[in-house]
């Protein structure tokens, strides 16, 4: 690698004092934010974690392999907590919280092994206040784990290439399989990871002077990977093969799979637009600025370091070329592993288009440090403003369309719930509102001339899965009222049949 890099940790991340101090003030705010709120209700995926894994017994947890989507390590650790602190959202969510707070640290760490102290406070910083950091955090599922186990894993990657050492190795490879044990979605940053290793086999002038001597020595970290994964999902090896190669379907829809959709639900969520025509070019035109600065970053690290820039984008490339090329839903928080990743590339474009206009507008070279460091400082000021209503409003209302429908069907006309919003009433609410399996069942109310309600969520989900049903909503029934969440496209819909 190149001599740019630091070939290990600065003093600032062996453990001076004043990074020390300022890193355990960010760790705190990030556990303050994360903690508040924890109690908001459960939304579709986390109930389906609570009432499919987490209540059953531990053994049951890890002898069970139910969905492509189940987070193993992760219903273990919640198992843990509602048994010790007793059935609560926030015990339910614990897991994702402490993971989420200690992932601001670890990228700190990181960051210290590539770039300068600043832009590894500003990303820490950044990620402290995330919005979707902080929604991950009070999230019950595996991601912020993930987070977590990446940043660690390289890390120690670039530990292991810089001074070759078995123990390093060893625990990159154990860090590997916590991460696929959590979620099979790790294995796409160990195969970023496999393509970097095998790039520098090849460009050995570009490494550092201790690799080429021991460059099979990384075999050492992906072989405990794999054999301590197949030992971790052992009693559960048959099922996998069943759900995954002989099993249910992992797509529920073309738009779920279309790239773009997936560009345009990730910059609306950066950028907070809706669907209207000024949305569009609102997101548009942060989409260009945001790629821009992006990209200006990656050129920079590639100009440090090719392979070190290649670290920091090729687990994400891997990601989505294998979603595409399964045709996969292109969820985005498939990618929300590499959020450290993207912010230390936002920082060091800043930093980069601050020293390209300093001294065109007639100052000091020295001053483009500052204004970079401004635009970052501002960066993480809007950050924090629009961070609250990760932990003040809920994921997905379920509860507010249920205590709309009680209070306004004084008559108890009949309520039938469609697509992903029929399990959370049914099932976790216990509610005696059955599913519309056909759309027969939908268009009787108007054959009896009888009022009926419709309660649903995820309207892409039943128009790709159950069309019929979907057309009998539309043509027999009218919207009421629409509960919102912080969930893209979580809407809650109730409705009454027309007229």
């Amino acid at each position: 690698m190149a001599e740019t890099i630091p070939s290990q940790p600065t003093d600032a991340a062996r453990g001076e004092p004043s990074a020390l101090g300022w890193l355990l003030v960010i760790t705190g705010i990030a556990a303050a934010v994360r903690f508040y709120g924890l109690e908001q209700q459960l939304w579709y995926d986390e109930i389906t974690t609570l009432l499919d894994s987490v209540r059953k017994p531990l053994w049951e947890i890890v002898t069970t392999y139910e969905t492509q989507n189940q987070h193993t390590l992760y219903s273990i650790l919640a198992r843990i907590s509602v048994i010790t602190l007793g059935e609560s959202n926030a015990a339910l969510r614990l897991p994702a919280v402490l993971f989420g707070t200690a992932a601001v640290p670890a990228l700190y760490w990181f960051a210290r092994h590539i770039t300068d102290r600043a832009e590894a406070q500003l990303a820490a910083a950044l990620l402290a206040v995330s919005y979707h950091q902080v929604w991950f955090s009070q999230n019950a599922r595996g991601y912020t784990m993930l987070l977590l186990w990446t940043l660690a894993a390289t890390t120690l990657f670039l530990r292991g290439v810089r001074q070759p050492s078995r123990a390093v190795w060893l625990g990159y490879g154990a860090i590997l399989a916590l991460g696929m044990y959590t979620h099979l979605t790790m294995a796409f940053v160990a195969a970023g990871h496999g393509l970097v290793w095998l790039w520098m086999l090849a460009d050995t002038g570009h490494v550092p002077e201790a690799f080429p001597e021991k460059r099979w020595l990384p075999l050492t970290g992906f072989g405990a990977a794999g054999a301590l994964t197949l030992l971790l999902y052992a009693p559960v090896l048959p099922q996998m093969f069943t759900r995954t190669v002989g099993g249910t379907a992992a797509s529920v829809g073309s738009q779920w799979t279309n790239p773009m959709w997936l560009v345009w639900e990730t910059a609306r969520g950066l950028f907070g637009a809706g669907d209207s025509a000024a949305a569009w070019i609102k997101v548009a035109a942060g989409a260009g600025i945001a790629g821009g600065i992006l990209l200006a970053g990656l050129i920079s690290y590639w100009k440090q370091d090719r392979a070190l820039a290649a670290l920091l984008v090729l687990p994400g490339v891997v990601t989505a070329a294998v979603m595409l090329a399964l045709g996969h839903n292109l969820w985005p928080r498939f990618f929300f592993f590499a959020i450290g990743f993207a912010f230390l590339l936002v920082f060091r474009g800043l930093r980069v288009f601050a020293d390209w206009a300093t001294p065109r507008a007639g100052r000091h070279p020295e001053a483009g440090r500052r204004i970079g460091t401004a635009a970052a400082l501002l960066l993480i000021g809007v950050s924090t403003w629009t961070m609250p209503p990760a932990f003040l409003y809920p994921k997905q209302d379920f509860a507010g369309a249920m205590d709309f429908v009680e209070r306004v069907n004084i008559q108890n006309q009949r309520v039938l719930t469609a697509g992903l919003a029929t399990l959370p009433y049914v099932r976790y609410y216990q509610r005696d509102w059955p599913a519309a399996e056909t759309a027969a069942q939908l268009r009787e109310f108007r054959a009896n001339g009888t009022t009926g309600w419709v309660v649903y969520s995820m309207p892409i989900f039943i128009r790709s899965r159950q069309p019929e049903i979907w057309n009998a909503i539309e043509s027999e029934f009218t919207t009421v009222r629409i509960f919102r969440g912080t969930l893209g496209s979580g809407e809650v819909y109730v409705a009454r049949t027309k007229p």
